[in-house]
């Protein structure tokens, strides 16, 4: 199949009201990540905002805070890596290919 013949068979209108209902369900989609074990929890939202960041109340805050942030930071990563599945997963058939 010519890549051209697909191009012109586009409908713009068609693709920018498809890109605006998924750009309202992102706000609705939300995944928490997780580190040490589950000390740290980040959730956040389809729009990679983060909702929230719960821990367990223990020492190492006041003791030792650079690995804290760094738990912080790695539970952040881990959500947001699972938030790319759950939008591929959830729009893989409406987006272009490779957006994710």
């Amino acid at each position: 199949m010519n890549p051209f013949d697909m191009l012109k068979n586009l409908n713009i209108d068609d693709i920018k009201k498809k890109s605006q209902e998924i750009m309202s369900q992102l706000k609705d989609i939300s995944v928490t990540g997780v580190s040490g074990g589950g000390f740290v929890s980040v959730t956040i939202n389809g729009e990679f905002n983060i909702l929230s960041i719960d821990f367990e109340d223990n020492t190492l805050i006041k003791e030792d805070i650079s690995t804290f942030r760094d738990l912080i930071i790695s539970a952040h990563s881990d959500a947001v890596n699972k938030m790319k599945e759950e939008l591929k997963k959830k729009f893989s058939l409406n987006l272009i290919p490779g957006l994710f």
